[in-house]
């Protein structure tokens, strides 16, 4: 009897220690019968409902998460990626990549309303509900999508590269896209009343996700290719472009409600990745189901990921994924070079950094080991050069390598004059030089120079010549890339205020099918063919360049002046000295256009 009695007290004592510890909800799995990614959720008074696409099921389904039950599918004839509810309506936007059809669903009466051809398979839908309009991206026709859902009525903007993920800013209307491929200039901001490139800014390698953070006014974007988060400040007073690196390939992310943390799912590794993005690391990570993509923050904070593996939803509770504080950041080490302008290794000096003093090793190498996670501004102090500071940054754990060039030994004083670079094709130095008479005769007080010319570099370009090998000073929207820090530095160095590059392409020959034109240094054109329909059939096209340094930044439009010419002298084919001829007649006939293009223009300021 005693027994019993102490038994039964165990048990209660047991009971009551139960209910005393804190209870961690059950995560809830929803099972679908098919694979899903991109997830909409939306609050009805019978609790939150999500709206998924089943791939495999061609069908948008109605989810309502508190009974955990698919409530409605609708058939919709394509393998549907992506879904958007248009603003507070019982209409959604479906799409995806394998059909040109954007189908809008009411998913209350569970019928299709519209469908609209866009030509092109589609990957991401923005929605504008205040403005009434719907942005759709198109990767494999590099273009954009821009449909009024209540007409049907579709405006088409081209894109620089592959748009991917879609985001507007609700104050302007604006819209940020992201652009496939290893651009290092990746996000793109359009205005869609006129399809008008405003800025491109950075990000990392395939941007395949992005999240527009409104607490602290920045896109957070998620590159799958390169394994990492980038946040790009959108405002003045936001903080400067970071990168977050992952332990695993990103899928799809989502931030918390303050916007300190990213919630990144990685459907390769079946895992989901926390990261505070506030101190810059990943805090957590757990496993998920297989194959996870997918995610949304609901109302109570829990998350809702869809699975492809297991072909379901799955709910996960705060409780799971809480960070209660952070681990302390491990430190990182930064390698490099210290170079000259010329890029010859420097073989002495120091680097000075947060009160440490570190030595440049005679081959011009260094070493700042044990550094903390984070930006660093660093001293350069070498014998016979000017003071010098640079960014490094340091990444916990790893050991990140960079180059360190030092600015040229003298600064020009006087800084207005204008030089010259002419690309490697054969005439680019010839326009070049006749761009120099003609600017030289008119601007008798300013220093104008041809920097490289027939006989080789200029006295004072010589030391610099090595920093435009390898130029690539514009991408395919004609906008600066980072190269253009190089023609800055010989530009303070020799008293530039502007540099011109110019740039000659001519064909000639029997070929119908056209001659490749293939660029250089500038790589402003799409690779095109210039065809030639009878004999000696000439043609040239010249571009000048006009950067000025003081004024422009890296992502800014290129200021292109470009001309024409041709000669159709028919007849048998000519000799090699003919044809140069002729060409060299074009060359001068397009540097006078050129010039008169610079008279009304003005590109040069006084």
């Amino acid at each position: 009897m005693q027994a019993m009695k102490r038994a039964a007290i165990g048990t209660v004592l047991l009971l009551l220690a139960a209910g005393s510890l804190p209870a961690r909800a059950a995560e809830v799995t929803v099972p679908l019968g098919a694979r899903a990614d991109k997830i909409e959720v939306l609050y009805t008074k019978q609790g939150p409902m999500a709206l998924v696409g089943l791939l495999d099921e061609e069908a948008l389904a109605v989810v309502d998460l508190t009974s955990k039950q698919i409530k409605s599918r609708t058939p919709l004839g394509i393998r549907p990626l992506v879904v958007r509810r248009i603003g507070a309506t019982n209409v959604a936007a479906v799409g995806g990549p394998a059909s040109g059809n954007l189908v809008l669903v009411d998913f209350e009466k569970q019928e299709v309303t519209r469908q609209i051809d866009l030509g092109s398979g589609i990957f991401d839908i923005a929605v504008d509900a205040e403005r009434g309009r719907i942005v759709v991206t198109h990767p494999a026709a590099d273009r954009i999508s821009v449909v009024n859902p209540s007409t049907g009525q579709v405006r088409i903007f081209p894109m620089p590269g592959p748009p991917l993920a879609a985001a507007i800013q609700s104050a302007n209307g604006n819209l940020l896209v992201t652009l496939g491929g290893s651009d290092p200039l990746g996000l793109a901001i359009v205005n869609l009343a006129n399809g008008e490139l405003l800025a491109r800014l950075r990000s990392g390698a395939t941007p395949e996700d992005m999240v527009l953070d409104l607490v602290h006014q920045q896109a957070v974007v998620l590159n799958s290719g390169s394994n990492d988060l980038t946040l790009v400040p959108l405002s003045a007073t936001a903080r400067t472009v970071r990168t977050v690196g992952l332990d695993w390939r990103p899928s799809r992310l989502v931030l918390s409600r303050d916007g300190r943390y990213a919630y990144v799912t990685s459907g390769e590794s079946d895992r989901l990745q926390i990261v505070d993005l506030e101190a810059g690391q990943i805090v957590k990570s757990r496993p998920l189901g297989r194959l996870p993509t997918g995610i949304v923050l609901l109302e109570d904070d829990s998350l809702l990921v869809a699975e492809a593996g297991t072909q379901a939803l799955r709910r996960i509770t705060p409780e799971s994924f809480a960070v209660s504080e952070l681990p302390p950041l491990q430190p990182g080490s930064v390698a490099g070079v210290i170079t000259d302008v010329a890029g010859k290794p420097i073989t002495k000096g120091v680097l000075k950094v947060e009160g440490r003093t570190v030595p440049i090793l005679p081959d011009g190498s260094f070493l700042i080991s044990k550094l903390p996670a984070g930006k660093y501004l660093v001293d350069v102090q070498v014998p016979g050069f000017p003071a010098f500071s640079a960014r490094l940054q340091a990444r916990e754990g790893y050991v990140v390598t960079d180059e360190i060039r030092l600015p040229p030994r003298s600064q020009a004083e006087k800084v207005d004059g204008v030089g010259f670079i002419a690309d490697v094709p054969q005439y680019s130095e010839l326009l070049a030089r006749t761009l120099v008479e003609r600017l030289a005769g008119k601007e008798k007080t300013r220093k104008v120079i041809l920097l490289n010319g027939p006989l080789g570099p200029h006295p004072e370009f010589v030391q610099l010549a090595s920093t435009v090998r390898d130029l690539n000073l514009l991408d395919r929207d004609n906008r600066y890339t980072d190269d253009l820090e190089k023609l800055q530095t010989i530009g303070r160095s020799l008293g530039l205020r502007y540099i011109v590059v110019t740039q000659v392409q001519f064909t000639r020959g029997y070929n119908t099918q056209g001659d490749p034109i293939i660029n250089t240094l500038l790589r402003f054109f799409v690779p095109v063919s210039l065809p030639n329909f009878s004999p000696n059939q000439l043609r040239s096209q010249a571009v000048a360049v006009v950067v000025d340094l003081q004024k422009v930044r890296s992502g800014d439009k290129a200021m292109l002046f470009k001309a024409e010419d041709r000669d159709d002298t028919g007849g048998p084919p000519l000799f090699e000295e003919a044809a140069d001829g002729l060409f060299r007649l074009e060359v001068k006939r397009m540097a006078e256009q050129i010039d008169n293009q610079w008279k009304e223009k003005s590109p040069f300021i006084s």
